[in-house]
């Protein structure tokens, strides 16, 4: 009787120890960057490829509008009447992310271009009250593409968000494109 107690004492302990430690070993949710990172941008006429606003230099070219980084560069097709928006965050010098609204074929670009535990979260409205997109994220090291429903000449607002928490947002970016 007691080779037996001893046993079942030792798998209890066992399994208590296993059960505790699967807590000690899951992920957690990505954290807020702090200090927010630096975030450059560049709202884009796609018809004549003029910055309308921001900090990015884009480049015209005879089918589009380009804008570098140190990822994979942008470019923007021709779309008379379209704004495209583009958004870079920096850690230091680090691009850590980006986000894009193409007017042509009205396409959101979603990269996480890092892998530090964090990423970001981006969503799209159409116009005032219409319908709402994502929020959106790329995988780590990587991207996502999103084609959207949009009307041409709809008015969007692209939300960059540190966080994906409605109560807490942390918004990183607030800017105007149109389809």
């Amino acid at each position: 009787m007691r080779g037996t107690h001893r046993r079942r004492l030792a798998a209890g302990i066992i399994t208590a120890l296993a059960f505790t430690g699967s807590f000690a070993f899951t992920t957690s949710n990505a954290q807020a960057y702090s200090p927010n990172p630096t975030v450059r941008w560049a709202q884009v006429d796609t018809g004549n490829c003029q910055r309308l606003s921001g900090t990015l230099t884009v480049v015209a070219q005879s089918d589009g509008c380009r804008i570098n980084d140190p990822w994979d560069g942008t470019f923007f097709r021709k779309d008379a009447g379209g704004i495209a928006i583009k958004v870079e965050l920096y850690v230091g010098s680090t691009l850590v992310a980006k986000s894009e609204f193409h007017p042509y074929g009205e396409v959101l670009w979603a990269y996480d271009t890092r892998d530090d535990s964090d990423t970001i979260y981006t969503t799209l409205q159409v116009g005032e009250s219409g319908a709402s997109y994502g929020p959106y994220r790329g995988p780590v090291n990587g991207s996502n593409s999103y084609n959207l429903s949009i009307t041409d000449g709809a008015t969007v607002t692209m939300s960059v968000n540190d966080n994906n928490d409605p109560n807490n947002l942390d918004q990183l970016a607030y800017l105007q494109g149109r389809a």
